[in-house]
C-alpha cells in the first residue's frame, strides 16, 4: 500500500468514527425534556398563619394575594424550561430559576410590609364588627325578659337567653384572638416572615402530544431533589416521581467522564477552546415553537465558544430565547460541557452556560 493510500485510509477511518451533528441529535434528543413549572408563593407569618400570592408584577406589586391556598392554586403562574436526563433513576438537570422560581427580595420586603399593615387594619375592622355583634346580642336579651314596675328582672326565656350568652362568649373569644393577632402584627419583624415557592412540576418528551398542563403534571410528575445554593451556579436536579428513566431515553454524560487525561491536571475547562464548535439541544421559546402537529419537537442550535472560559461561565454564540434555560450544551463528541442559563441583554447570539467546574461541584 502506498503512503498516499494509507493516509486516505486513516483519514476515512477517523471521519467514520466521528458522528455528525444530525447523528448526535437523533441519538440524544429523547433525553432532553420540556419542563413545566406551575407555581405560587406561600407566606408563613411568625405565628404560623399562612397567606398566598401568585407573583409580583413589573411595578413591584404583589399579584393574586389571598388567604386561600385553593385560590392561589387556581391562579398559579406557569413557566417552561428545558432539562436533560443525567442518570438511570429519573434525575434531570435544569436551571434553578426553572425549578424554583426566584423573586426580588427588595420588592418582596416592601410587599410584606404592606401585608402586615393591611393585616393589622383587617384585625381592627374585624374587632369592630365583633364588638358591634356583641352589643346587638346584648340588646336582644331584653326581648326575652320580663320586668316588674321598678325595672327588676322577674322572669325570662331561659333557653333563648342561654343561646344568646353562648354566642356572646364565642364572640368574646374571637375578639381576644383578633386583639392578640393585632398586638403580634405590631411587633412583627419582617425578617421572621418566611416565603416559600410552592411548585408543581412535570415534563414532556420529544414527540409527545400536549394539550393541557395535565399532560406534564399528571403524566410525568417530578419533584425537586437538589437546588444549588451558590449564586453563580444556576443549577437544580429534578427527579421523576417514578424514580426511573424510561427505557430507550438517552442519558447524558459530561465531557471528561472516565478520561483521566481530559483535565491535564488543570481546570475541567482545559479542553474548551476559543471558536470550538458547540451544540445545544433544547426548547427555545417553550411550547410556542415546540408544539407541532406531531407533538412537541426539540430543537438543535449551534455556535462557537467566544471567550476563554473562566470557571464561572462559558460564553458562546449559540442563539437562544426564553425556554432554553437548562438545555445541555455539548461538544462535537456529544458530551455536555455546560448548562445554558442566561443571555446577553439585547442579543440572541451571545449566551452563557454553567461550565463543568460548577456542574461537578454541584453534583458532589
Amino acid at each position: 500500500m502506498t503512503w498516499l493510500a494509507l493516509v486516505l485510509v486513516l483519514l476515512t477511518a477517523a471521519s467514520c468514527g466521528k458522528k455528525s451533528a444530525d447523528e448526535i441529535f437523533e441519538e440524544q434528543k429523547s433525553g432532553v425534556v420540556l419542563v413545566l413549572n406551575k407555581f405560587y408563593y406561600e407566606v408563613v407569618m411568625p405565628g404560623g398563619q399562612k397567606l398566598f400570592f401568585t407573583g409580583i408584577d413589573s411595578n413591584g406589586n404583589m399579584q393574586g394575594f389571598t388567604t386561600s391556598e385553593a385560590e392561589a392554586k387556581n391562579h398559579a403562574q406557569m413557566l417552561n424550561g428545558t432539562g436533560f436526563f443525567v442518570s438511570d433513576d429519573g434525575k434531570i438537570m435544569t436551571n434553578r430559576h426553572v425549578a424554583a422560581t426566584e423573586i426580588n427580595s427588595q420588592q418582596l420586603r416592601a410587599n410584606l410590609a404592606n401585608i402586615v399593615r393591611a393585616s393589622f387594619m383587617q384585625c381592627a375592622m374585624t374587632a369592630r364588627q365583633i364588638k358591634s355583634k356583641y352589643n346587638m346580642l346584648e340588646a336582644q336579651k331584653a326581648q326575652f325578659m320580663e320586668y316588674d314596675f321598678f325595672g327588676n328582672i322577674i322572669a325570662g326565656d331561659e333557653s333563648q337567653l342561654r343561646q344568646i350568652e353562648a354566642e356572646q362568649q364565642r364572640l368574646l373569644k374571637m375578639y381576644d384572638e383578633v386583639a392578640a393577632s393585632a398586638r403580634y402584627l405590631q411587633d412583627t419583624n419582617l425578617n421572621n416572615i418566611k416565603v416559600n415557592t410552592v411548585c408543581n412540576i412535570g415534563i414532556s418528551y420529544d414527540g409527545q402530544k400536549v394539550t393541557s398542563p395535565s399532560d406534564f403534571l399528571v403524566k410525568n410528575p417530578c419533584q425537586i431533589v437538589k437546588v444549588s445554593e451558590k449564586e453563580n451556579a444556576d443549577l437544580a436536579i429534578l427527579q421523576l416521581k417514578t424514580k426511573k428513566t424510561p427505557k430507550g431515553v438517552y442519558v447524558f454524560t459530561f465531557a471528561g467522564d472516565g478520561n483521566k487525561d481530559y483535565f491535564n491536571g488543570k481546570s475541567s475547562e482545559a479542553k474548551i477552546k476559543i471558536d470550538q464548535q458547540l451544540y445545544m439541544i433544547g426548547y427555545n421559546a417553550g411550547l410556542m415553537l415546540a408544539n407541532t402537529q406531531k407533538g412537541i419537537s426539540v430543537q438543535m442550535t449551534s455556535g462557537r465558544v467566544t471567550q476563554t472560559p473562566d470557571g464561572e461561565r462559558l460564553t458562546y454564540s449559540i442563539p437562544t430565547v426564553q425556554g432554553s434555560s437548562g438545555s445541555p450544551v455539548i461538544d462535537e463528541n456529544g458530551h455536555v460541557v455546560a448548562v445554558n442559563f442566561a443571555k446577553l441583554v439585547g442579543s440572541d447570539n451571545f449566551n452563557f452556560g454553567i461550565p463543568l467546574d460548577q456542574i461537578r461541584d454541584f453534583l458532589k
